[in-house]
């Protein structure tokens, strides 16, 4: 049979079974090729991306450094079609800022929902001053000028807690205990964007609001000492105020 072909025309065919060969598998090569990447894109979208979201009620107003604090969020992973617009992936977006509407529980945090106010970073802002719960709005903050040995300075640093004792006359007594130090001398209280260039020298402290006169007061007609307390385990101040009539027998 191959000896009836014309001369080359076993070669011509050869050489066009090979290209279709060839040509075939180039097509199963780029056809694998484009099922691979058009699966890998599918599962890219689908991917699921930790978002945060509300536990609870939060408030308009709430500062991110409360969110973190209370635990109000949480993180959770979603497919990216199911994230809202603008939806927040890493807490550090909100640092410094406050929530600016009402965020109901089981709903995604937004940049959208947050941003800085004119008081999200001072101290009137701040979640220490704030309060949380019944404690909400009944703290107020009173600078303090106490020197370095009556306030135990450097020692005493901002976020410490610290037993005040007045001393009016002959008499030292309890002024109040477990004072929370807002700000330390020239250092900036905590949840405020303030720089220790622009901190006060004078002390902070975070007070009840029924008892604000009386630091006020104390300020300005007697001597103030700061007993620091431990971070951890502190047993209740002693109460007896102490004069000349009791010193010699206090123990």
């Amino acid at each position: 049979m191959e000896n009836l072909l014309p001369k080359g025309m076993l070669g011509t065919q050869r050489r066009t079974v090979v290209a279709g060969v060839l040509a075939l598998v180039l097509a199963i090569i780029l056809l694998l090729a484009y099922l691979n990447h058009y699966r890998s894109t599918v599962k890219s979208e689908n991917a699921a991306t930790p978002v945060l979201r509300a536990k609870v009620f939060i408030p308009a107003g709430t500062t991110a450094l409360a969110l973190a604090r209370r635990g109000l969020f949480e993180v959770t992973a979603l497919p990216k079609e199911q994230l809202r617009e603008g939806a927040v992936t890493d807490a550090a977006a909100l640092h410094g800022q406050v929530a600016l509407t009402d965020v109901y529980p089981g709903q995604q945090l937004t940049v959208a929902e947050f941003g800085v106010t004119p008081t999200s970073t001072a101290l009137s802002g701040s979640p220490d001053l704030l309060g949380t719960g019944r404690t909400q709005g009944s703290w107020r903050a009173i600078a303090l000028s106490v020197d370095t040995i009556h306030g135990l300075s450097p020692q005493t640093q901002t976020g410490d807690r610290v037993d005040v004792y007045s001393q009016a006359g002959d008499t030292l007594g309890l002024l109040m205990q477990n004072v929370l130090v807002l700000a330390a001398p020239n250092q900036a209280a905590a949840g405020t964007t303030a720089t220790t260039t622009a901190s006060s020298p004078n002390y902070v402290l975070r007070v009840p609001t029924q008892l604000a006169a009386r630091f006020a007061y104390a300020q300005d007609n007697a001597k103030l000492w700061f007993v620091l307390r431990p971070q951890k385990g502190a047993k209740p101040a002693g109460r007896t105020p102490v004069s000349g009539l009791n010193f010699s027998g206090a123990h």
